[in-house]
């Protein structure tokens, strides 16, 4: 039985609160104090920065835990132990045995995914788990990991509707993660995220390394290949390090999970750093599914991560075919009115998802701006194209393309 099929069909009001999953954590004997934990919170990169660092641990010997959220196409890829997806047969071990604790204490699909991560760990005996953040950061579950160490990435405007509708509530909620941390990292040192950390660090007495101004570093794009040419933190200085990740988006990633890591331990080996960074592996995330016509595919989920990306794909592959999917929360007018200052043309495809958008106000909108469009009926007909494609807009969009892939 996977948790997913359990959960299905059922609407359960979200009540933001961290009371159900501590609860539910210590009725099952507080699994989390056996290992060190790391939570990595942010509004775009946290995945990506996860990967990097669980990477950085399993090629520096240790035996880890990584949580991921969401799932593409398995919810396996949730709960991984030293990179090896938890099986069909463990993950419905524990969704049967703890199924009770869920119900007894009203959880959430989140706060229940959350509590079998926090007793599988413990129970494959890890030295570390790497926590991705699901949502803001003040009452997201995997802060009953009591983490040691917490990384966030940056902040912007995604999920208002749970965390605010300014930089300042979403920092403030987002900075929550904080609490309690002996370390902690911020990806820029922009304003507000900046001075709101340096405050939010002394609060809770938190060493603060802050990218730009505790660590530094450079890099490029060489086609194919994405660089971090130089990188310098505390003593330690690095050069040349090739990423496993492509795009100028995951230079920062990769210096920010460098940063964490040697935040806490000490002697790191750079042999095993450099093997690390290459051969880190993040699915959907510049993902390359086919070569030729190439299949590319990312979860750019929001407005300032689409940025980002488009910008690398607009320079690199100036003629790539545009295919997008949405989800009715997100702002997919504003990513359309981006769009358009880069390409003339795009192609929809729908989601076959409840929340998903339809094709038909997201085209009327695009053509409405001047795009010219096409309608694919299937995520299936993607790989029926003679074009090379960028595919993007919604994981689960990538989770629909890759099902049909494997298959």
């Amino acid at each position: 039985m996977k948790l997913w099929e359990l959960y299905e069909g059922k609407d359960y009001k979200i009540n933001p609160t961290l009371e159900r999953i501590l609860k539910a954590t210590d009725y099952i004997g507080n699994p989390q104090k056996h290992y060190r934990s790391i939570i990595v919170g942010g509004t775009n990169g946290k995945g990506s920065t996860c990967a990097f660092l669980d990477y950085l641990l399993v090629h520096h010997g240790f035996k880890t835990g990584w949580f991921v959220s969401p799932h593409l196409v398995s919810e396996n890829e949730r709960l991984r132990v030293s990179n090896i997806l938890i099986s069909e047969d463990e993950l419905s071990y524990y969704v049967k045995s703890i199924k009770p604790v869920f119900e007894k204490f009203e959880l959430t699909y989140f706060e229940a995914i959350t509590l079998i991560g926090l007793l599988y760990f413990k129970d494959k005996n890890v030295d570390i788990v790497v926590w991705e953040v699901g949502m803001g950061g003040r009452w997201d579950a995997t802060r009953a990991s009591e983490a040691f160490l917490g990384v966030l990435t940056n902040i912007g405007k995604d999920h208002m509707k749970w965390l605010g509708n300014t930089v300042d509530l979403i920092a403030r909620e987002k900075l929550e993660i904080a609490n309690a941390t002996k370390i902690f990292l911020i990806g820029n040192n922009r304003f507000p995220l900046y001075p709101m950390g340096v405050e939010k660090a002394l609060e809770q007495n938190t060493k603060l390394f802050v990218a730009g101004e505790d660590f530094e570093y450079r890099g490029y794009i060489d086609k194919h290949n994405t660089i971090i040419e130089d990188f310098r933190f505390l003593d330690y200085h690095f050069k040349s390090l090739k990423l496993g990740l492509w795009g100028t988006h995951q230079i920062d990633n990769g210096a920010l999970a460098l940063s964490s890591f040697l935040s806490f331990y000490e002697k790191p080996d750079e042999k095993a750093i450099k093997k690390a960074i290459s051969s880190t592996y993040w699915e959907g995330r510049m993902e390359i599914l086919r070569e030729n016509p190439l299949i590319m595919i990312d979860g750019a989920h929001n407005v300032s991560a689409l940025v980002k990306v488009i910008k690398d794909v607009k320079r690199y592959f100036p003629d790539i075919r545009l295919v997008m999917g949405s989800l009715k929360d997100k702002e997919w007018q504003k990513e359309l009115d981006i769009l358009k200052e880069y390409f003339d043309s795009i192609t929809f495809v729908p989601i076959h998802y409840k929340r998903g958008e339809s094709i038909e106000n997201m085209s009327s909108y695009a053509k409405g701006i001047g795009f010219k469009v096409d309608i694919l009926e299937d995520a299936k007909d993607i790989i029926n194209l003679k074009d090379d494609v960028f595919v993007f807009g919604s994981l689960y969009l990538l989770g629909e393309l890759k099902r049909v892939i494997k298959g």
